[in-house]
């Protein structure tokens, strides 16, 4: 049964003075029928109770301020709709495995050892296999610089040198400029290691014509009637240290050449 606790209505007889019931007079028995509004009206039933209800509002605490003196604070369930107890302690939220990181910092420091232990021995392998290689004088070498006509020793003959009255068999050759008369040209040089072992006389002729070979010639040398002919080391002369084995452009006779035989 709900209890009429409103207010009067409009118009109730609570509000005006003319038609307001006195009060009981001592002695008096209270009238039979209870009070009933007028016009006919049945008092308003309490309302149920709505569960989104929240009595005065503006007495409610705000969830963003700090807690005040007195006031617990409260913490985010772990749960919807339940609240921590006094003996449990809020616990911040973990990110990641920590298994799992551990897992990849040691993964890349394992990649990063096998990198540099593979640069190191490419660095190795490319020291230990590089050594120096017998080299073919480039024909294009300019001639021995100095004053001429001199006398010149046989190590020290360079591609482009002209020599007068050349003889091949001559540890010594005169060497001249190359727009005046001589008999011969250095055309290219081939130079063998110094710890190499002789190589005998048939591979040493062989070398002399392969060398031979790389020599370019200019237009000038088709005014001459021109041979070839090689110069290489004794077993006599190998033991001495000669590595050199030279090709010369030469004439079958005299100093007829006026001219530089070799393409620049």
């Amino acid at each position: 049964m709900s209890q009429d606790n409103t207010p009067p209505r409009d118009g109730s007889p609570r509000e005006q003075g003319e038609d307001a019931v006195e009060p009981n007079a001592p002695g008096q028995e209270p009238p039979a029928a209870p009070w009933a509004p007028p016009s006919g009206l049945q008092p308003d039933p309490a309302p149920e109770m709505d569960p989104d209800f929240v009595p005065n509002p503006g007495e409610q605490p705000d969830p963003a301020a700090p807690p005040t003196d007195g006031q617990a604070p409260s913490y985010p369930s772990a749960y919807p709709g339940q609240q921590p107890n006094g003996s449990e302690e809020w616990q911040p939220e973990q990110h990641g495995d920590p298994v799992k990181r551990q897992r990849l910092v040691i993964g890349g420091i394992v990649v990063g050892v096998l990198v540099l232990i593979g640069v190191v021995i490419w660095v190795l392998l490319n020291l230990l296999g590089t050594r120096p290689e017998a080299a073919t004088t480039s024909p294009s070498a300019t001639a021995t610089p100095g004053p001429l006509p001199r006398d010149a020793e046989a190590k020290d003959f360079q591609v482009g040198d002209c020599f007068a009255d050349f003889d091949p068999n001559a540890s010594k050759a005169r060497a001249v400029a190359c727009d005046t008369e001589h008999s011969a040209q250095l055309g290219a040089v081939f130079t063998y290691a110094g710890d190499e072992s002789f190589p005998g006389t048939n591979a040493l002729r062989d070398k002399g014509r392969e060398v031979c070979r790389t020599v370019k010639l200019n237009k000038a040398a088709d005014n001459y009637v021109l041979l070839q002919q090689n110069v290489y080391p004794s077993t006599t002369s190998w033991d001495r240290g000669d590595r050199r084995v030279d090709c010369f452009i030469v004439v079958d006779s005299g100093n007829t050449i006026k001219e530089d035989l070799l393409e620049k």
